[in-house]
């Protein structure tokens, strides 16, 4: 029985103790809800005190398949290896474009976000801070399934951007978005254009390289037909000569062989020709052969008498060209002629342009007709799809004001209960000091 008192004493000591505790709120429950409600005061003069937080958001897709066949509709030349542009480097380029921080400030500027985030234009000491403070809540949704993997296109991608006006901010994005679009799709376009510049100018200079090779070419074979009739026409002169000396050489023996045979007529009193005592058959012989003897054929001086031998040689002598008389001068002559009036080589000579016959300048004239006819625009051209316009928002996403408020009563609460314990534990020192 002695054993159970000090216990007993202990749990009655605890009971007075915690009735005094009770006790002792109960007598500070003014202060308790004076406290509170002074720290929940504070509490909703703050949360009422800080500015709405909006948050806007835009998403899109990759471009469209007809957007990618359009930037690669041109191709420069037939065997060009050159890799074509792919929905996912189109997208990444404008991903890059819209994330950039020059190209944000641009937007920024460029639209007057300045007058519309400070419409009473108010004094800014630092505004890249106020434009990097705008701007640097801009975040992309990751579209990564997991750590490591590659981004999926397939997926929208939504960009989003916080601040205190939901309606600047919307339209920020929207301008971005629209913007970085166009401007993404201009530069692929411009270089295009510039990939064309780049190949016309190839295709002149090999334009002018066949042409020149061409011209070369066909001066050189001019030449060569020169030196080839030159040595023809020597040739042939040299061989109308010959026969031109075998011709003359002739007609001297052949009167000579008229004046002996004159002689002889002249010696026989043979003045006239013979021919009608020969014959006085309707049939002519041409040959006019007689036999006489042992077959031979009647003389010339026979024949024809003094008086046709001596006509015939003064013909000879008086001959000034043989030329007539010899077929085959006549047909040396021609092929002169003919080298000499050779209309290959005044064809040739006379070509102005050699650009009809070269092959190759040809289907380069082609392919620069369809360069030059190509002409890059953007009508129907993205470089993404939007999935979904920013609109502006009426509901702020902080400050969480009902949660300020109930974290600050309950808070104010625990600290007024906790101080008043503190107050109680000094009263109690000083009952001690003063007893």
């Amino acid at each position: 029985m002695q054993q159970n008192l000090p216990e007993q004493n202990y749990y009655q000591e605890d009971e007075i103790d915690l009735k005094q505790l009770f006790r002792s709120l109960a007598d500070r429950k003014r202060f308790i809800f004076g406290f509170t409600g002074l720290v929940t005061a504070l509490a909703i003069a703050y949360a009422l005190s800080i500015p709405p937080t909006y948050k806007a958001s835009i998403s899109f897709l990759s471009p469209s398949t007809s957007s990618v066949l359009q930037l690669n509709k041109i191709k420069l030349t037939s065997e060009t290896s050159e890799t074509s542009e792919t929905s996912e480097t189109i997208y990444r380029k404008f991903l890059n474009k819209v994330m950039s921080s020059q190209f944000q400030r641009k937007i920024f500027d460029e639209n007057n976000y300045l007058a519309k985030l400070n419409p009473e234009n108010k004094p800014i000491k630092n505004l890249d801070s106020l434009i990097g403070g705008f701007t640097k809540s801009i975040t992309i949704e990751s579209n990564k399934e997991k750590k490591g993997e590659k981004s999926n296109y397939e997926k929208p991608i939504t960009i989003s951007l916080e601040g205190n006006d939901s309606t600047v901010i919307s339209n920020f994005l929207n301008d971005l978005a629209n913007i970085a679009d166009t401007e993404t799709v201009s530069e692929f376009l411009a270089i295009i254009q510039q990939k064309i510049d780049i190949r016309l100018e190839e295709i002149s200079k090999q334009r002018g390289l066949l042409l020149a090779r061409t011209k070369q070419d066909r001066l050189s074979k001019i030449e060569r037909i020169k030196i080839e009739d030159k040595q023809k026409i020597s040739e042939i002169t040299d061989q109308i000569e010959r026969l031109r000396v075998k011709a003359k050489q002739d007609r001297l023996n052949k009167i000579q062989v008229l004046i002996d045979s004159a002689k002889m007529a002249k010696s026989l009193g043979i003045i006239d020709n013979n021919f009608k005592n020969i014959s006085n058959s309707k049939e002519v012989n041409t040959q006019l052969s007689v036999a006489v003897g042992d077959n031979q054929k009647l003389p010339k001086w026979y024949l024809y008498g003094e008086g046709a031998l001596l006509q015939e040689i003064s013909i000879l002598q008086n001959r000034e060209n043989d030329d007539a008389y010899v077929s085959e001068i006549v047909n040396l002559k021609n092929k002169l002629s003919a080298i000499n009036s050779n209309q290959i080589l005044k064809t040739l000579e006379s070509r102005k342009d050699d650009s009809p016959f070269v092959a190759e300048i040809n289907k380069l004239d082609i392919e620069a007709i369809k360069l030059r006819s190509f002409n890059p625009s953007a009508t129907g051209i993205n470089a993404m799809q939007l999935n979904q316009h920013a609109y502006p928002t009426e509901t702020p996403i902080k400050p969480k004001k009902i949660l300020i408020v109930a974290v600050a009563f309950i808070a104010g609460f625990i600290l007024s209960i906790f101080l008043v314990f503190i107050m109680n534990a000094f009263r109690k020192e000083e009952d001690k000091v003063v007893a």
